[in-house]
């Protein structure tokens, strides 16, 4: 089945225009950056962008559905030679390592695309590689992309995708044309959960905890978590979650850092348009804050979890004010 067009990306117009512009006047800069939060369609932008790029039948800005050109039917098949998508699956297999332990772009990767993107398409297409994650380069990886950039062969493009713009190497920067996307608005998150077959009722309980990302919706729904409001009554609860993480550091992050969205909901939700007018709610929401950053830096996700667990209980013991 054909992947999604530009067109069909939803909340992000400002974004797609510059893509379009790009597409129709084909000044291709040799490298984008797609920066903005975390599953707002991103990456789905750069490799449908990647595709339109060497369209033989484009119509706006997508191939037709039925009957697709063979170049936009290979992609869609995930085969096309002119466009590497670099994600862990890719790192892992080219590197023959673990998928689940590629927490970075590692410079014998970036080598490997230098390479690649340096040989002509045999069709005289466009060539793209696509960085997920563009900010876990490691600094030799950065330096060596660095020198390509600044020298690029003909039609090739370079598409750095991250939600830590700051986290790269600032003459990567600046030597990349930024395409900035927006969080998305709650209807347009809506939307996109009907869309995808989930039913209305879980929708709208998973459209608030997303913070204008439709990824974090669907991954509240995929990991179904229990809600603050079950367990803060629990005296045991903070520890008994930390007892239930799964013991790989890597499956267990993603989890706490979603219970962590839970917890900062439930505070916005216990106080409503209030929440700010509260100093209690704001340090809490700061330190639950804190906490996230410091389980992006390697902390304990058990620890985290379990202090951001104590700190919401408190925070309730205390009579945390109610709306009117």
């Amino acid at each position: 089945m054909p992947s999604v067009s530009l067109s069909s990306i939803l909340g992000q117009e400002r974004a797609l225009q510059r893509l379009r512009s790009i597409l129709t006047t084909r000044a291709v800069p040799p490298a984008l950056l797609f920066h903005g939060p975390q599953g707002v369609g991103k990456a789905t932008a750069a490799l449908e962008f990647a595709k339109a790029l060497n369209c033989e039948k484009r119509q706006d800005d997508s191939c037709p559905r039925e009957g697709p050109c063979p170049s936009c039917a290979g992609a869609d098949k995930g085969i096309d030679p002119d466009i590497r998508k670099v994600d862990a699956a890719y790192q892992a297999s080219l590197l023959e390592q673990e998928e689940a332990k590629q927490r970075s772009i590692k410079i014998d990767t970036v080598r490997h695309l230098i390479r690649d993107l340096e040989m002509r398409s045999m069709l005289g297409r466009w060539k793209t590689a696509v960085l997920e994650d563009a900010h876990t380069l490691v600094p030799a990886a950065a330096n060596a992309m660095l020198k390509t950039l600044e020298e690029p062969p003909s039609r090739t493009v370079w598409i750095l995708v991250t939600h830590r713009p700051g986290e790269l190497l600032a003459t990567i920067r600046s030597r990349c044309h930024p395409v900035p996307f927006a969080p998305l608005a709650a209807d347009v998150i809506m939307q996109g959960l009907l869309e995808r077959g989930i039913a209305r009722p879980e929708a709208e309980a998973a459209a608030p905890l997303a913070e204008g990302s439709l990824g974090r919706a669907l991954q509240t729904l995929e990991r179904a978590q229990p809600d603050p409001e079950e367990w803060l009554a629990a005296p045991l609860a903070p520890f008994e979650l930390a007892d239930a993480l799964p013991t790989g550091l890597h499956l267990a992050r993603p989890l706490v850092e979603d219970q962590l969205h839970r917890m900062e909901w439930h505070v916005r939700r216990s106080l409503g348009p209030r929440t700010y007018a509260s100093a209690e709610a704001r340090a809490v929401l700061r330190e639950l804050s804190d906490l996230r950053r410091a389980l992006r830096s390697n902390a304990s996700p058990r620890l985290v979890l379990e202090l951001a667990a104590l700190r919401l209980q408190e925070f309730q013991t205390a009579g945390s004010p109610k709306p009117p």
